[in-house]
């Protein structure tokens, strides 16, 4: 059972003091970098600090992402700045980076990248969604002209080139996160992916407008094999802390992940947006030991960082 709204609880947590130290090997696996959709979006703190703060925050990692382009050279160059905090790239598959092309998934992870999104404001579900699909054409008007990428064909089978795709994340290590599509195509690719023995998917963001999955559609996910996505901007923007916390109550924290999906001045620096979070889960009943599986040791795994964490020295 949920602790929400049960007071007795949260005093005896904040007696306590437990939340300082959850953030210690902690990984956001979802960070939008700056500059992520123009140069007006600003953002609270420029990578540099962005990661200088991370790491003394004590987290262990940070993903990067972007809506547009691979982050691979952005991460390559900030990890010759910032020590002691690993920094991984990755690619998005909207039209602007190569759509649903194996060889851009190739090329990119020959760079570097690390992780794989399926379209996002690309996909022809997150175009018709009315989220952040409707922002991206007031940012970019010429988007009306493309059309949305669908990963399913007209009989409602898997297309090919995504097919290729998730072969491809097998053989070279890589997580597959399934961006704004459907739940109907995430399902699709869950099936697939449990059929070649395929273990490192992400369903991104159930809980977001852009996705709109159900909590059974969430629970066949992870009967599939997938790890499901907690985000911090769909808890504190989208006010869906109570179906997080009954996510995590129906499929275990085995198959969760933690992280922040945020960007923009209006937000906290995604870091201490990350910590907000896991406290927000912890006063609301969820155990520690299930948070720090959610936000270390989870998303350690899928990104094959084996060796032990050791927090650097002050």
């Amino acid at each position: 059972m949920s602790a929400i709204g049960d007071r007795a609880f949260r005093a005896k947590l904040l007696e306590k003091k437990q939340m300082a130290p959850l953030l210690d090997g902690a990984i956001d696996m979802h960070y939008h970098g700056y500059p992520e959709i123009t140069l007006k979006v600003k953002t609270r703190l420029e990578d540099v600090k962005l990661l200088e703060l991370a790491r003394e925050m004590g987290m262990r990692a940070i993903v990067f992402k972007s809506q547009m382009w691979p982050t691979t050279g952005p991460v390559y160059h900030l990890k010759q700045r910032v020590s002691d905090i690993e920094c991984f790239s990755s690619i998005t598959l909207n039209s602007i980076a190569g759509g649903l092309s194996a060889m851009a998934v190739e090329m990119a992870a020959k760079q570097g990248a690390k992780v794989v999104w399926l379209p996002t404001w690309s996909s022809s579900h997150g175009s018709g969604t009315g989220g952040f699909g409707t922002m991206m054409k007031t940012w970019f008007p010429s988007i009306k002209q493309e059309p949305g990428i669908a990963c399913l064909d007209d009989q409602g089978r898997l297309k090919p080139e995504v097919r290729h795709i998730i072969k491809l994340a097998k053989e070279m290590a890589l997580v597959l996160c399934t961006g704004h599509i459907s739940p109907r195509e995430s399902l699709a690719i869950a099936k697939e992916s449990k059929r070649i023995k395929f273990t490192r998917l992400v369903f991104t963001h159930p809980l977001s407008g852009s996705v709109g999955a159900t909590l059974d559609q969430i629970k066949k996910m992870a009967d599939l094999g997938a790890y499901i996505e907690i985000c911090a901007l769909n808890i504190f923007y989208g006010h869906e802390l109570k179906r997080a916390v009954e996510i995590i109550e129906h499929i275990g924290a085995g198959r969760c992940i933690l992280s922040s999906d945020a960007f923009g001045e209006w937000v906290p620096p995604e870091p201490e947006f990350l910590r907000m979070l896991v406290a927000y889960l912890l006063i609301s009943g969820v155990k520690e030991k299930d948070i720090r599986t959610m936000v270390c040791e989870n998303p350690a795994m899928l990104l094959d960082m084996d060796r032990p964490f050791k927090k650097p020295e002050n």
